[in-house]
């Protein structure tokens, strides 16, 4: 398809591009850099930052950057079973809501489940319950994956803190050459993370790797799409 022209290029091809320790210049703010310098900058950045980025989220946009999370998930409208990769994002807040959503969903087919169930004594209506009740996701599982540890380390905090457990995975990875297997993920989440991507297409590439045929990425960020394909 014109989608997996556009995405795919020869693996010998991307790894040569991937041994380049230092690339050609680009820009930092108001520095010129190579992309190595450029990616230790922003490591650094989140380093720092780590322990006060959601509150630095919430002073830039006035907080409607939950807002925009919120409607991401819903336009994702994960089912039970779902496998999601959150690609930059340390903090969870996408991780959170997915886990938050798919239980929503897996609770309603529960008390379906149980009006079918009618004709069934009430022991074994009580065992299926606390059979379904026991996955409460109903399979779905989330990986974060991050460039920085200490902003999965500050994700992991957050989760003890709220109670998230099930479902729930941390890895520290490099969105341009993800530790993952080839169409692995139904899903796969960029929240505010792609700015930062030194080398996009590769991130590009990668996503489009470790999707199953016909998953869905899902980016959410403050520029325009020029590119057509994407912008739909």
């Amino acid at each position: 398809c014109r989608c997996r022209a556009l995405l795919s290029r020869p693996a010998g091809a991307l790894r040569a591009r991937r041994g380049l320790a230092a690339g050609p210049e680009m820009h930092f703010g108001f520095q010129t850099v190579t992309e190595e310098e450029r990616r230790e900058k922003i490591y650094q950045v989140f380093e720092s930052v780590a322990k006060k980025y959601d509150v630095m989220n919430d002073s830039m946009t006035l907080g409607i950057h939950r807002v925009w999370k919120d409607i991401l998930v819903h336009k994702m409208n994960p089912c039970p079973g779902t496998l999601l990769l959150d690609v930059a994002g340390g903090t969870g807040d996408i991780a959170f809501r997915f886990i938050n959503y798919v239980r929503s969903v897996r609770q309603r087919q529960l008390q379906r489940k149980l009006k079918h169930h009618q004709n069934l004594s009430w022991q074994e209506i009580f065992e299926s319950y606390q059979k379904d009740q026991f996955n409460s996701l109903g399979g779905s599982q989330v990986v974060i994956c991050d460039i920085n540890r200490e902003m999965l380390k500050v994700g992991k905090q957050k989760a003890q803190h709220l109670g998230y457990s099930e479902g729930l995975s941390w890895v520290l990875g490099n969105a341009e050459e993800l530790p993952f297997d080839d169409d692995k993920f139904d899903v796969y989440t960029i929240a505010f993370g792609i700015r930062n991507v030194t080398r996009i297409d590769l991130a590009l590439q990668e996503a489009y790797r470790v999707l199953k045929p016909g998953g869905r990425f899902l980016c959410l960020e403050f520029s325009h799409v020029s590119n057509p394909l994407l912008s739909r």
